[in-house]
């Protein structure tokens, strides 16, 4: 009868397996979560580790559902460990996570939203986050649950089916595991369905309520209100401005509670400290300037990359700075307490994210500009523009915090409509005029020095000063027509791209100049590798090809950050980065950087890889075999072709196209072949066959169509002949196989070569035969066996034909010993009297 799985009894502890442990763990570390989930639960499969977890405790207490086991009192340590395994799925999906996501999903999925609502966005916003959560919840969970289904089906294929009712019954043991794998598996199967499930219901709310927001924040970009010009637009706002103003002295009566109760409390000390603390902080990088300087100058050649390096540790430092005095000045107000959910903390959270921007951009300013120090500045301009340019970047800060405080207001005030309009309108009016100004005051500068490279005086200059022209323009137009959220909206998105490409500008910079001075063959850390046994041309060629990939990921950050909305929430930036780094399917096809990454580095190491094993077959393996030239090469020929086929299966499966999404491919390829391709696969399956035939090889003296030469490359496509003339010409591999080719050497090591006398019928042919005979003995390069020979051809009614016959060592010796028979024969017989003409040669 049907009784719940009980826990294991009391037993001495096991001995401790520490090598094993620590194997284990390192192992799980490698493997990764999925990897670490399997790896565990194999392991206490297998009884090398014991599951201690409060977690795996609880699941091995409770009861499985629809798991029964016999009540025998005493529990096997085999059984004790099964019960365990069979508890783990429980404890990764326990029904509450489930339900809570079960939940979760169905609050989103109901709740309304008002489209009048000007908080519309940041709700979709929300229920975006929720969402996006459950879905990775659900996630996580199938990742750890899913490993468990090939252990379960493992262990049911070792155990078999369950025998027949006529067969032989089995060992009750048996009957009782495979009972319990059943009932596990069906527990796994049921909590599995469920939370893919519920990962594909999450999945779709978040691309729902993705188009919910889009269409939100059109809907708000195009809303209008009545011109700030008109009488309508400020009647709204005096109608709000009790409101607004209770709103306004609540928040300031808390934060000054806030303060009066950490002053009062014993926690001034801390408020004490905490302020000089963040005083200091504040201050610190006006006394680093000269210190980063320095120690670029001391690590970094002289150069563009000193500058720029020092730019770049500069701006970080002011910006970590920034940050960090923001949080012990935070920690002193408050005194530590908590007081998460309050106005105060809200507009603490928007105003303190925009400060490591400020003080980034403060400190990015200075180091490059470096007014009064040329020496040290990035960019191109003159002292005049630099000094002139260093209120701007001070006025950009202010505008960067007063974006901050804004998003508050826009957000989480609670503010009417127009009392929001009227704070935005201040921003566009605050940025439009710097956007404005700053280009016109670095060409005005500039001019008035004469120097000859200002640095807007370049077509890429002069395009983005009419763009800062235009903007501008149009903003204040847009928001005095009304149109103030369009106005603000596009101010702040160029603020925040100001920023972010301010810091990619440095970063990139900094980038190209070490790959071209440090990390060069010639450069210092170059040279060392150089040192190390590494060849200059792939130092070069590394450092070339990382700083592209490290360009390229930077640009894909700037488009993360310009999807962003211009609000610079990193939890959205940094979504935006891993669906650009780590993965988009469009079509089946992955596209991210990191395969871009991999599609680069296998073909990369693939080829030095083929050519590692080119070099060991030729070098290490053919000079120990008995294999001639022309096996050789088709050996080395076959396996080039056949990696590089495997590396591009490797490409295509790394990009995430398979066999079945090249049906198409291979449908269209089959047309083509019937058309216009048929030649190229002919000549591709001739060079197949050549290469393991081998009619015709590497060295080969071969006549083909009338032409002789010898055979120096054999590809898969075409042949290449060497002529006599020392030029080469390319045979399509196709007339191999359906021409008559004649392979002088194939068969044949020695060379044939015959020259025809002509004599009068008079001649003493005794004489004449003796002369040539004797002649042909002294002729060099003629083989002494078989012995040249001299045999009358023919007899005409004037001239009787001899032709003298011998062998050389090499078919292609026959010309030069042809030309030295013929010399030797005319020679001999003109010294003996004998009139002689030669006939052509057979």
């Amino acid at each position: 009868m049907p009784f719940p799985i009980r826990a294991r009894t009391s037993k001495p502890p096991r001995p401790r397996r520490p090598a094993l442990t620590a194997i284990l763990c390192l192992l799980s570390l490698i493997c990764g979560p999925v990897g670490q989930t399997a790896l565990l639960a194999s392991a206490a499969g297998l009884g090398l580790v014991a599951t201690t977890t409060t977690a795996d405790a609880r699941a091995t207490d409770a009861t499985v559902p629809g798991v029964t086991a016999p009540d025998t009192g005493t529990t096997t340590g085999t059984t004790g460990t099964q019960d365990t395994l069979f508890a783990v799925p429980a404890s990764i999906a326990p029904d509450s996570a489930l339900d809570a996501l079960d939940k979760t999903i169905r609050d989103v999925f109901r709740t309304r939203i008002d489209a009048s609502s000007s908080r519309n966005a940041s709700t979709v916003a929300e229920l975006s986050q929720r969402a996006g959560a459950a879905e990775t919840r659900a996630n996580a969970m199938v990742a750890q649950l899913e490993p468990y289904e090939k252990i379960f089906r493992s262990m049911l294929d070792v155990l078999g089916p369950a025998p027949a009712k006529d067969a032989p019954p089995e060992d009750a043991t048996l009957t009782e595991h495979r009972n319990r794998l059943l009932a596990a598996q069906r527990d796994l199967t049921g909590r599995l369905t469920r939370a893919r499930l519920y990962a594909l219901q999450a999945h779709q709310l978040v691309l729902v309520l993705g188009q919910r927001n889009n269409a939100a924040q059109q809907a708000m970009l195009l809303q209008r209100f009545p011109s700030p010009l008109a009488p309508a637009f400020w009647s709204h706002l005096s109608a709000e401005f009790a409101s607004d103003l209770t709103r306004g002295r609540d928040f300031v009566s808390e934060a000054a509670q806030t303060v009066a109760t950490t002053a009062q409390s014993s926690a001034l000390p801390t408020l004490l400290i905490c302020l000089f603390g963040a005083g200091v902080l504040f201050a610190a990088p006006f006394f680093l300037l000269n210190q980063t300087r320095r120690a670029a100058a001391r690590l970094l050649p002289v150069g563009r990359v000193r500058r720029v390096g020092a730019a770049v540790l500069y701006s970080v430092c002011c910006g970590a700075f920034s940050g960090f005095g923001a949080m012990v000045f935070w920690i002193g107000i408050t005194g530590a307490t908590d007081v998460d959910g309050s106005d105060l903390a809200r507009f603490a959270s928007f105003v303190g994210a925009q400060i490591p921007l400020v003080g980034f951009i403060l400190g990015a300013a200075a180091a490059i500009l470096s007014p009064g120090k040329p020496d040290w500045r990035v960019v191109p301009l003159c002292d005049s523009a630099a000094r002139a340019m260093a209120p701007y970047a001070l006025w950009f800060a202010l505008l960067l915090l007063l974006r901050g405080a804004l998003r508050y207001i826009d957000t989480e005030a609670g503010l009417g409509q127009f009392g929001i309009q009227a704070a935005d309108i201040v921003f566009v009016f605050a940025a439009a005029p710097l956007l404005f100004m700053t280009p016109r005051q670095i060409v005005r500068q500039s001019d008035a020095d004469a120097d000859d490279t200002p640095l807007l005086q370049s077509t890429i200059g002069r395009v983005v000063r009419v763009l800062a022209f235009f903007v501008s323009i149009f903003c204040v137009a847009a928001s005095l027509m009304g149109y103030i959220p369009l106005g603000y909206t596009t101010l702040s998105w160029i603020c925040s791209m100001v920023v972010t490409l301010l810091g990619l500008s440095l970063v990139f910079l900094l980038i190209n100049d070490l790959a071209t001075t440090v990390f060069t063959s010639a450069g210092p850390l170059g040279a060392h590798l150089v040192r190390l046994g590494i060849a200059p041309r792939l130092v070069d060629q590394g450092s070339t090809v990382i700083s592209g990939l490290l360009s390229v990921f930077l640009v894909f950050i700037a488009v993360a950050v310009a999807q962003s909305g211009g609000d610079f929430d990193f939890s959205v930036i940094f979504g935006n980065i891993e669906k650009v780094v780590f993965g988009q399917n469009i079509g089946g096809v992955s596209l991210s950087f990191d395969v871009i990454v991999k599609c680069i580095a296998v073909p990369v190491i693939g080829y030095y890889l083929i050519h590692l094993v080119q070099n060991w077959l030729r070098n290490r393996l053919f000079p120990t075999t008995a294999l001639d030239l022309g096996a050789q090469t088709s050996i080395v020929t076959i396996f080039t072709y056949t990696a590089w086929i495997l590396v591009g299966l490797t490409i295509m499966s790394t990009i995430g196209i398979t066999v079945k999404s090249m049906t198409w491919v291979v449908s269209a390829l089959s047309v083509g072949i019937g058309f216009g391709l048929q030649s190229i696969v002919q000549n591709f399956v001739s060079g197949i066959i050549l290469l393991a035939e081998r009619p015709v090889t590497i060295g080969d003296l071969v006549q083909i169509n009338g032409t002789t030469g010898d055979i120096r490359r054999i590809s898969v496509r075409s042949t290449d002949i060497g002529l006599s003339d020392g030029s080469t010409m390319i045979v399509p591999n196709s007339q191999f196989i359906t021409s008559a080719v004649r392979n002088v050497t194939l068969g044949h090591p020695t060379g044939a070569m015959s020259v025809s006398i002509g004599l009068p019928l008079g001649t003493d042919l005794s004489k004449a035969v003796g002369v040539m005979s004797k002649a042909l003995e002294s002729v060099p390069g003629l083989l002494k066996d078989p012995a040249p020979t001299v045999t009358i051809a023919s007899i005409a009614v004037d001239t009787v034909t001899l032709t003298a016959s011998a062998k050389t060592s090499s078919p292609r010796n026959v010309d030069a010993a042809a030309n030295a028979v013929r010399l030797a024969l005319w020679s001999a017989l003109h010294e003996n009297g004998i009139v002689a003409t030669v006939a052509p040669t057979s």
